[in-house]
């Protein structure tokens, strides 16, 4: 649903009809590094397209963060908020009866910093387990 088809290296979500986040894997320390994995996240649409490097500590604290996410599909209050190692991507979830991820990239260095946000919006429960797997997949060093 999620990885792609014809390169399941890419992990693929929808933000709108016209933008999509695109989550390619990628270890900046080679597959055997059992502490930092990274992904390149792309954002493409009509008007945008960026892309930024995110370092992980290890391939499971997203994984987990989703599916704690899709194993409360009943709802929470407030926000929940995982972070990348160095900060390059945040998820905010919030619940309303569908799960609203916030994904903000941010590229601090240089002379132009920036940060880009977008919004999806998933079913609680098996749509969100189905994106925990996608990333569980994705970020398995053995594929």
């Amino acid at each position: 649903m999620f990885l792609d088809d014809a390169d399941p290296a890419v992990l693929r979500i929808p933000a709108s009809t016209e933008l999509t986040l695109e989550f390619e894997k990628d270890f900046p320390y080679g597959p055997d590094d059992p502490h930092i994995a990274g992904v390149l996240v792309r954002a493409t649409g009509n008007h945008v397209r960026i892309e930024q490097q995110v370092i992980l500590l290890g391939t499971r604290e997203l994984p987990d963060f989703l599916r704690g996410l899709s194993d409360d599909f009943r709802g929470w209050t407030g926000e929940r908020t995982w972070r990348s190692l160095e900060d390059e991507l945040r998820v905010t979830a919030r619940h309303d009866g569908h799960v609203h991820l916030r994904w903000e990239l941010t590229h601090p260095y240089g002379d132009a910093p920036w940060t880009f946000t977008t919004t999806t919006r998933h079913g609680a429960g098996e749509d969100m387990r189905s994106l925990a797997d996608a990333f569980d997949e994705l970020l398995d060093p053995q594929t």
